[in-house]
């Protein structure tokens, strides 16, 4: 591509994919900014919902099997959370490095969108700090990470996808 001819700040792929980039990266951060109360309504709010779709007979269950049930559905709400905002990121990132040009390694764009990802998760619990009833956890970031990667997995899988599709189609 000459240079002359496109620039970046005139490819609409390369500034829309940095926009959705910037934009789940500003989500992530705005529920980092949360309270804990404010979190845990969040999360509440899921979890009752699955409550009442999954367990017809949660009122006629004793207190203590409620709370026990109630904690692990809202363990798994938080975590499933964290895992699905960053695989989200993650693809995000490397649809991102895909806009940004070719790749002479094949790793290398992978392994860049899930640091960055990686970065970010670690950065955004280290934000929690400043957060009031909130603490940053090192289990959320391996969490995030793995979340990246499966985002950066599920683009593989896309682009493999699509590439087989198209094989072989005269347009």
């Amino acid at each position: 591509m000459d240079r002359k001819e496109k620039t970046w700040w005139r490819d609409p792929f390369l500034l829309s994919t940095l926009a959705l980039v910037l934009l789940l990266m500003g989500l992530i951060f705005y529920f980092s900014s949360q309270t804990g109360e404010q979190s845990g309504d969040t999360s509440g709010a899921i979890v009752s919902f699955l409550i009442s779709r999954l367990y017809a007979d949660y009122d006629q269950l004793p207190p203590t099997h409620r709370a026990e049930l109630l904690h692990r559905l809202t363990l798994v709400v938080r975590k499933t959370a964290h895992l699905l905002e960053f695989a989200a990121l993650g693809f995000a990132l490397r649809l991102h490095l895909q806009a940004v040009g070719r790749w002479r390694s094949v790793a290398r764009p992978q392994l860049l969108a899930w640091g960055i990802g990686t970065l970010y998760a670690a950065a955004d619990e280290l934000h929690q700090l400043f957060s009031a009833d909130r603490a940053p956890r090192l289990f959320d970031v391996s969490i995030d990470s793995l979340g990246v990667l499966l985002g950066v997995l599920f683009f593989l899988l896309c682009a493999w996808l699509l590439h087989h599709n198209n094989r072989g189609k005269q347009y």
